[in-house]
């Protein structure tokens, strides 16, 4: 009996980390898109997204590899909108004995719209 409940443990822990997980990237993409709507220009926006997305990242814990970070800019104007999709494989080697694979990608878009009134 104690196996069975051992690996239902560890199959509630495994949930758990997913979504934890999940709602991680869910912050980041969020952070991300604020970032870059808050620049200037295009150029700006994306590098802002990406450095905001790494930084979010490492204040969340979350042991991510291969961090993608795509920023869409082509409403980038007053009144317009930025999009960030971030991608993410996340490690979940330490629960795989309940039956969830080494790995998971996680990934996660949000949209922030461009202030009307902002200055140039």
């Amino acid at each position: 009996m104690a196996p069975v409940l051992i690996v239902v443990m560890l199959f509630v822990v495994g949930l758990g980390r997913m979504a934890h997980a999940r709602q991680q990237i869910d912050a980041v993409a969020s952070d991300s898109a604020r970032a870059a709507s808050l620049e200037r220009n295009t150029s700006t926006s994306a590098h802002a997204a990406k450095v905001a997305a790494e930084a979010s990242l490492g204040d969340a814990g979350v042991s991510c590899t291969n961090l993608d970070v795509n920023v869409d800019l082509d409403s980038y104007q007053p009144g317009g909108q930025v999009r960030v999709t971030v991608s993410c494989v996340a490690k979940l080697g330490d629960v795989a004995l309940a039956g969830f694979p080494g790995t998971r990608k996680f990934t996660a878009e949000a949209v922030v719209p461009i202030e009307t009134h902002r200055a140039s």
